[in-house]
């Protein structure tokens, strides 16, 4: 299985990583299996589930040990299984004070004692929360953010920032469509 396509949102800023999405397109669907699952999107109708002081779970197969700013990873130090790890979704307030971002589209977490957190190579890992759906009142994972960036990681006083997934809910839902045209007329 490989990526088919990489849609990256098209109003994408690398100097403060606004807008930080994108889509894979696999050439070949996933095949489901206990360790191979899907996380739900947002609902319009729930509004947006990162919220301050609640709890969330990050992904990623990034690098493993304490990075300072500007120390990159080396080789050795990626995970070679998926990792996870659960933080607090801070304050906007907190967070504009260690970094200026949009909160409108990120938000940061984290435990801020240096102790655990997302990392160089994590970029692009689901931050879920859990969030119940359906008449039956059944919990599942909703992909709330997605690993952007931090000054250096499990840094005392800094926290990862994630790009939020509930703006970005009407590009995804067209992105998807269009893209699946195109492979219906192949």
């Amino acid at each position: 299985m490989t990526i088919k396509k990489i849609i990256a949102h098209d109003k994408y800023n690398p100097d403060n990583y606004q807008n930080d999405i994108a889509l894979l397109q696999l050439d070949e669907p996933l095949e489901l299996r206990p360790s191979v699952r899907t996380v739900c999107l947002p609902k319009k109708e729930e509004k947006d589930l990162a919220i301050s002081n609640q709890h969330g779970t990050a992904t990623g197969w990034g690098a493993t040990r304490a990075l300072k700013l500007g120390e990159k990873s080396k080789k050795g130090d990626l995970s070679k299984v998926l990792k996870y790890a659960s933080f607090k979704i801070q304050s906007e307030q907190l967070c504009r004070k260690n970094a200026r971002f949009n909160a409108t589209v990120m938000f940061c977490a984290g435990d801020g004692q240096g102790e655990s957190d997302t990392c160089h190579g994590d970029s692009g890992g689901a931050f879920v929360r859990e969030a119940e759906r359906g008449q039956d009142k059944r919990y599942v994972w909703v992909a709330v953010g997605l690993v952007s960036w931090g000054d250096g990681c499990a840094q005392k006083d800094q926290y990862g920032y994630y790009t939020r997934v509930y703006p970005f809910i009407d590009w995804i839902e067209k992105k998807i469509k269009k893209n699946s045209a195109k492979d219906d007329k192949e």
